[in-house]
């Protein structure tokens, strides 16, 4: 699509161009009108005389700059909205990686916890079989004196 707006626009381009050249001999009066009205109740006018070629360049001028006027507005508009999503990505990543590193910190934890639990774990039952050592040797002091 863009090819083809491309190829138009130089096709209209060379087109006026052709025009302009074509024209550069030609003049035509040009008349300027004006919303007063002069004594006798006609509007009065400015006119002069000025190359077909010349009117033509300046029209195709001024429309090349209106046209670039425009498109730099919503380019720079389009420029701002991409930014704002630029830095609103940027939020969303960084909490993204706040959000992985607090679940690194957790998991750390946890892992830690986990290695307390199984020591607390292995103490008890050592604690258990003295306790069932101790307990059966109670119970032979026990038999031994009664």
């Amino acid at each position: 699509m863009k090819k083809a707006f491309f190829i138009i626009s130089i096709v209209i381009l060379l087109c006026v161009t052709y025009l302009i050249i074509v024209n550069v001999s030609n003049y035509q009066p040009i008349h300027y009108n004006f919303s007063n009205t002069g004594e006798n109740g006609t509007s009065t006018y400015l006119s002069t005389i000025m190359s077909i070629a010349l009117y033509t360049g300046i029209i195709l001028f001024a429309g090349i700059f209106s046209g670039a006027g425009v498109v730099y507005l919503f380019l720079s508009e389009a420029n701002t909205k991409i930014k704002a999503y630029e830095r609103e990505l940027e939020k969303t990543s960084i909490t993204g990686e706040n959000n992985a590193s607090k679940v690194e910190v957790l998991e750390a934890k946890i892992q830690t916890l986990e290695k307390a639990f199984n020591t607390v774990i292995d103490e008890r039952t050592k604690l258990e079989i003295q306790i069932k050592s101790l307990n059966s040797e109670l119970d032979k002091l026990n038999k031994n004196n009664g």
